[in-house]
Parts: structure tokens; C-alpha cells; sequence
């Protein structure tokens, strides 16, 4: 299994890649999973064109808030809509798919920092092990509308589009971040690339 991480921060700055990637090389994760499980990290200005057949799925890192690249470079990312695997997208990634869906981006009204609790409001498998309701780490200024192809899974008191999945496609979101407190929801969503490419 091959996992691309899109870095969605500036390429010198891993601070949000890093911890996905020591995630997924963990010892455990294989053993877990009952199958190996590679990486590539990628800027995501450096995807536009490549081949993406060879990854079993991509996960979308989170970026540094003041950059605005969800509303400035959209144009990055639209391999996302003809890509077939399953995607996993982060903060940034969430708002990135949200918009390229047709989501309305909320300014600072649903800002949310710090270790909050988030409820789940339709189970999945993406939260198989967790709590109905469970503390999150948040860091964002901004929020997404719930795009009309997707299904809400998860909300907290303040930001209601907590977690989505689309409902034809193996695209799962979450506004918070899961490589921060909650790594069962990375290793859910290897088991989802996993049996969808078996």
C-alpha cells in the first residue's frame, strides 16, 4: 500500500506532514493492517499533471493559517474530482475539497482552537473505536458549508461541518486534526484504502 501525502503547507515547513508520516511508518501500522505501508510526500503545486495511479490512496496535510491557499490555489487540486481512491483531507484539505465542491468558505464566525469535543451524527467506519462524542485538536479561523454530494458525519457546538464523506466516492474530511490526537482515525481510513483495493 502506497500512501500520498500532499503537503499543503510551503515545502520547507513539514510541521503538518511530519506527524502524518511518523503515523503511518509506526511498527504497529503493519501489523495492524496485515499489509506494508510506503509514503511519498508531495507540495501539492507539484502535483498538477502527475501520475497518481500508483498511490492506493492520499491523504491532504493541513496548512499555516494566513496563506488563504483554500481560496487562492483551488486550481492545485482539481485532479481530486477524476481521482478514484480514497482521499483523507485535513483542516485545509477539508475546506480545499469542500470549495471544490461547491462548499461556501465561513470566515472566522466558527473559529475553533485548542482540544475540543466533536460529536459523531452518522457512523462510519472512519470512527470505528471512538467515542460518539470525542476531544479533537483545533486550529482553524474558517469553516466550509456541507457541499450538496457529501454527507455529514461529524459536528461540534460551534462549526457543524466537523466531518464529511461523499456519497458516491472514498473522500472523507475532517476540519480538525486527526494527526494531532486522533491517529485511529488515519489508521480507519488505511483499513478503508485497504479493503477498497483489494
Amino acid at each position: 500500500m502506497k500512501i500520498l501525502i500532499v503537503n499543503n503547507a510551503e515545502p520547507s515547513n513539514n510541521d503538518f506532514v511530519s506527524p502524518i508520516e511518523n503515523i503511518l511508518h509506526a511498527p504497529s501500522v503493519d501489523i495492524l493492517l496485515e499489509a506494508s505501508v510506503e509514503t511519498e510526500t508531495i507540495s501539492y503545486s507539484n502535483l498538477v499533471g502527475q501520475d497518481l495511479s500508483p498511490y492506493s490512496g492520499v491523504i491532504l496535510s493541513a496548512s499555516p493559517g494566513g496563506d488563504d491557499i483554500v481560496e487562492n490555489h483551488l486550481r492545485f487540486y482539481e485532479w481530486i474530482k477524476s481521482y478514484d481512491k480514497p482521499i483523507l483531507g485535513i483542516c485545509s484539505g477539508h475546506q480545499i475539497i469542500g470549495r471544490l465542491y461547491g462548499s461556501e468558505l465561513i470566515r472566522e464566525t466558527q473559529q475553533e482552537i485548542g482540544d475540543l469535543e466533536v460529536y459523531i451524527t452518522k457512523d462510519d467506519p472512519i470512527f470505528d473505536g471512538l467515542n460518539k462524542r470525542f476531544t479533537v485538536r483545533q486550529a482553524h479561523n474558517d469553516s466550509i458549508t456541507l457541499p450538496t454530494d457529501f454527507a455529514l458525519l461529524a459536528s461540534s457546538d460551534k462549526c457543524e461541518v466537523q466531518v464529511m464523506k461523499h456519497k458516491s466516492k472514498p473522500i472523507y474530511t475532517t476540519q480538525f486534526h486527526v494527526e494531532a490526537l486522533n491517529p485511529e482515525i488515519i489508521l480507519n481510513y488505511l483499513d478503508i484504502v485497504k479493503n477498497h483495493n483489494t
